[in-house]
């Protein structure tokens, strides 16, 4: 998806390591920096992360930021519990964890 709305290959494959990527500008990185607090614990988007939130995003722009997010989250969570295969393949979409 993120090819698809424009993300260079060099963006892609910061994601995974967003805080200390030169990949985006400030303002995108705090947001990918906010979403990934949000989405591990929401209680982890302390006052430092959200003042930086303030310094790029106006209030109506970070509660926006929160329901994408909010949602997106949801959306992961109702189809992983219901199996539900988004994947487009034959692969399984998120296999449940297993005891070994």
């Amino acid at each position: 998806m993120a090819r698809q709305i424009g993300f260079t290959e060099q963006e892609i494959a910061a994601l995974d390591r967003v805080a200390e990527s030169v990949a985006f500008d400030a303002a995108l990185r705090t947001a990918l920096l906010y979403a990934e607090a949000m989405t591990r614990d929401a209680h982890g988007v302390d006052e430092k992360l959200f003042a930086e939130m303030k310094r790029h995003y106006s209030d109506s722009e970070i509660v926006e930021i929160s329901c994408v997010v909010g949602l997106a989250n949801y959306w992961n969570r109702f189809t992983t519990a219901l199996r539900v295969d988004l994947s487009g393949s034959n692969e399984p979409y998120d296999s449940p964890k297993t005891d070994t």
